[in-house]
């Protein structure tokens, strides 16, 4: 579906925030941008993540094993229609954690709800590709 220049800069702004507050390891911004009744699924840990709360946990264990985070994404390819809008993205992770400098590619897909004043996340979705 096609997606106007408003929505996809409003969604880009939205993803911008996303990757700067971890890269602060900022909980609170990045749980502002949840749905309460938020969904994700996350392949690094393997964990499913029900509601805004459980959100706050899962940030809080992630970014309390690393010293420092950055997140990129790139081919970010966003659709929408009326209040809903759905985003797939490449990613990738860069971390250090135990001193030691670690990086892991990635995908993302991800629904946004509009709120009338703001998007934000209903679910996420990341996943690894498989080694071989």
């Amino acid at each position: 579906m096609r997606v106007s220049e408003q929505t996809r800069e409003q969604i880009m702004a939205v993803l911008r925030r996303m990757t700067d507050a971890m890269g602060r390891k900022d909980v609170e911004s990045l749980v502002a941008l949840v749905d309460p009744d938020f969904r994700g699924l996350f392949a690094d840990t393997g964990e499913k993540v029900i509601g805004r709360e459980a959100c706050r946990r899962h940030l809080e264990r992630g970014f309390a094993r690393a010293e420092t985070v950055a997140l990129d994404l790139s081919d970010v390819r966003i659709g929408a229609e009326g209040t809903v809008a759905w985003v797939m993205a490449d990613m990738t992770c860069r971390f250090v954690s135990g001193g030691v400098p670690r990086t892991r590619n990635g995908r993302m897909t991800a629904v946004l709800r509009g709120t009338g004043h703001a998007w934000v996340f209903a679910q996420v979705h990341c996943s690894l590709p498989a080694e071989g």
